[in-house]
């Protein structure tokens, strides 16, 4: 009798935002904090990333990507963890209570706003997410169309340049303009 088919679903990454206040005069020591902070995140299990990004009235934001959260909890629960915690508190002062995110509600945030405490609705990220796609594939196609690139080559290209354009160009300036409505009602 053959063995039953075993499926494995991969576990939902857990991205974690933290924000910090650096305190007057503690540039230098806030930076050297966050390299340790950020070096312990990059050794940890699962760690797949980490983003150190400015904001307005000297404060910092610590957007750290973990494969599970799993993963994300076993790192905050070592003792290495608490420490450096503790020892930011000496050159920042805590900002909103650390916020994780599991999805696409990272898009969703911009650096100069505090990260509301709950993401927009799926439904709204979805639909935003898709109307933003769909005309750059579209246009992709149609541009790429005359050069017959080999498919994996043209697939490529038709999914790297518009995540890097949502990533970095489309949603922050679609999540400022439409910010009220995301966050309204959820």
């Amino acid at each position: 009798m053959p063995e039953p088919l075993s499926v494995s679903i991969a576990a939902t990454p857990a991205k974690v935002v933290i924000e910090r206040r650096v305190l007057p005069g503690a540039d230098a020591a806030f930076k050297a904090w966050a390299d340790r902070f950020v070096g312990s995140a990059g050794r940890a299990a699962g760690h797949e990333g980490t983003s150190v990004l400015s904001a307005a009235n000297n404060g910092r934001f610590i957007l750290l990507r973990f494969a599970s959260d799993e993963d994300l909890k076993a790192w905050q629960g070592t003792f290495e963890y608490g420490y450096l915690m503790r020892e930011a508190n000496s050159v920042s002062q805590a900002g909103d209570v650390a916020q994780v995110r599991s999805g696409f509600e990272t898009w969703f945030t911009l650096p100069d706003l505090p990260m509301p405490e709950a993401p927009p609705s799926t439904w709204k990220m979805a639909l935003l997410t898709w109307l933003c796609l769909l005309p750059m594939v579209i246009g992709l196609s149609y541009v790429l169309a005359p050069l017959r690139l080999r498919f994996l080559a043209e697939v490529a290209l038709t999914t790297a340049i518009p995540v890097a354009m949502l990533t970095w160009v489309v949603m922050p300036r679609l999540t400022r303009a439409l910010y009220f409505w995301l966050y309204k009602g959820r």
